[in-house]
């Protein structure tokens, strides 16, 4: 029996099998998760990747989990507010940027981590500061740059301990 399903949403110059997802989708995997990576890559517009995230978590009845990297991130944050995960997993995630319907999106999970590079040359880090501060969320800085790569062992074992510990 499946403890829930994943959704992961990637990046704007990413795609749904990307480093990052594959590596997560493996941990989701072991801890009996369902997983599922949606394929943005028609969609260059935020907005119109949000539609196409509420579409599917639609009619969703076990525990959900949102996941987002970059754009991903603002997607799978301004998503939650129509979806209400149990879990929001964000690394680098694109907010309080120009260009975006909601310019301070609020995620509406009651479990948020985000995880940002200090040299982030993407995303400043002030506008992930600012968002965690404002949302409640758990913050992990950490020394790499916006694709977080360098940092992917520790991504995973974060990842598994935010699905291990969702229910409590």
């Amino acid at each position: 029996m499946s403890r829930g399903l994943v959704i992961f949403s990637h990046g704007k110059e990413s795609g749904p099998w990307g480093t990052k997802i594959t590596a997560l989708a493996a941990v989701a995997r072991n801890q009996g998760y369902c997983i599922e990576s949606i394929d943005y890559t028609d969609l260059p517009d935020p907005d119109a990747r949000v539609r196409r995230l509420v579409e599917r978590c639609a009619g969703e009845t076990g525990p959900l989990v949102l996941v987002g990297s970059s754009m991903g991130g603002y997607v799978a944050t301004v998503a939650s507010q129509t979806a209400n995960p149990a879990g929001l997993f964000l690394m680098a995630p694109a907010v309080h940027l120009p260009g975006y319907d909601e310019p301070d999106p609020v995620s509406w999970s009651e479990k948020t981590f985000v995880v940002h590079g200090w040299h982030d040359e993407v995303i400043p880090q002030e506008n992930v500061v600012r968002f965690a501060l404002g949302n409640r969320a758990r913050l992990f800085l950490v020394d790499g740059d916006h694709t977080l790569v360098s940092q992917l062992p520790f991504i995973e074992e974060l990842f598994g301990l935010f699905l291990e510990n969702l229910e409590s």
